[in-house]
């Protein structure tokens, strides 16, 4: 049977060669990028496996033994010699214990009764009626018994001593200073006392006996001691100046 060609109005020869030939170029297209994607895949996966993929295991050195071994041991090994040890020292010789000294005069131990200055005439009494002892005879009055008794004795005491040598100026006394004083009887007792005269500390001691009304004082002895190292005087709560 023939068939008639039916021309295409309005195209050539070659515009219809053309479009008839068109057709295989796009299927030889389509198979390269088939292989082009199928290579690319294969690429992918092949590096997906090898970042997936556990690490080779890394042959672990040899354990290092050790060993602990003395200092002598070391020392050995380095070829160092020890030392011989030291002799033990021969204890020093004690000297023979030495025979017990005689007590210092003021370390308060057993001390021999002085001679005492007996005077006949009292003085405080006199003392205090001086019109200058208007205060001092005021400041007795408010005081309780036993430091009023404590005060008329250290003023009979400061102006005795000073009727006894004219050279000693008491400005103050303490009847407690080096010893505790005591009473016996109607007696004020001061073993070791001490009075400042002339900025100089010394020792004293006395006994005041006061008459019936513990007025005033009736009877009276008492013995100046050494001076006082100026160094011991703040054991001794003495001052220098007040």
């Amino acid at each position: 049977m023939n068939v008639a060609s039916v021309p295409f109005p309005g195209l050539t020869g070659d515009d219809l060669s053309g479009r008839l030939a068109a057709p295989p170029r796009l299927r030889r297209g389509g198979v390269d990028l088939l292989a082009s994607l199928v290579l690319h895949g294969g690429l992918l996966a092949l590096m997906l496996l090898v970042a997936i993929a556990p690490p080779l295991p890394v042959p672990e050195p040899p354990a290092i033994q050790t060993e602990v071994i003395s200092q002598r041991d070391f020392d050995l090994l380095r070829g160092v010699t020890a030392a011989p040890a030291p002799a033990p020292a021969a204890e020093p010789e004690l000297p023979p214990p030495a025979a017990p000294s005689a007590p210092h005069p003021r370390s308060g131990g057993a001390r021999a009764q002085p001679d005492m200055v007996r005077p006949s005439r009292m003085l405080s009494e006199q003392a205090l009626a001086n019109p200058r002892s208007r205060g001092l005879r005021r400041a007795l009055a408010g005081l309780a018994e036993e430091e009023r008794i404590a005060q008329l004795c250290d003023l009979e005491a400061m102006e005795q001593i000073h009727a006894w040598r004219d050279e000693f100026q008491p400005d103050r006394l303490v009847d407690y200073a080096l010893s505790d004083t005591r009473m016996e009887g109607q007696t004020l007792v001061a073993p070791r006392g001490a009075f400042r005269s002339r900025h100089q500390w010394y020792e004293v001691s006395f006994q005041c006996e006061l008459d019936a009304g513990w007025r005033k004082v009736a009877g009276f002895a008492f013995h100046v001691g050494e001076p006082i190292p100026r160094e011991e005087w703040a054991a001794d709560n003495l001052a220098a100046v007040h």
